[in-house]
């Protein structure tokens, strides 16, 4: 009887063990899948953190670039209007040297001058006439004399 009762303890322990153990795992498997989950998000929550870091960092070196080019476009604008107001307060510069405008008004009045003796020359009586009518033409009394 004493072999029957040890048996039965021990079967009894091996059913409570089996039980226990169960349990025993299963709350430190809910345990460890609650930590592997709460290890997950935080290195998620710091990769996400790492990006918007990323990313503000991006931002902020495009808007100084941005800033830069804005700048140098007001610099650029600011110049060419500094320009625009000097070219009007100073006398524009001639498109040709002296000597070569000078020779421009010398052939200009050239030419002037022989378009004005090509009128004059036009207006007056061509040479190869005279005053005086000779040959088949002229009157009798001038014969005479």
């Amino acid at each position: 009887m004493d072999a029957i009762i040890g048996i039965l303890l021990v079967l009894a322990g091996a059913v409570l063990g089996f039980f226990v153990a169960r349990y025993w795992l299963k709350e430190h498997s809910d345990e460890a899948r609650l930590n592997q989950e709460v290890q997950q998000s935080r290195e998620q929550l710091a990769s996400y953190q790492q990006e918007v870091a990323e990313h503000f960092a991006t931002a902020s070196a495009l808007v100084e670039q941005l800033e830069e080019t804005q700048d140098k476009l007001k610099a650029y604008l600011q110049h060419s209007s500094e320009l625009l107001q000097q070219e009007q307060t100073q006398p524009s510069l001639p498109f040709f040297a002296e000597d070569t405008m000078r020779q421009l008004r010398m052939a200009s009045q050239l030419q002037k001058d022989s378009s004005q003796a090509q009128k004059e020359t036009a207006e007056q009586m061509p040479r190869d006439y005279s005053d005086k009518k000779s040959g088949l033409f002229s009157s009798s009394k001038q014969k005479t004399s």
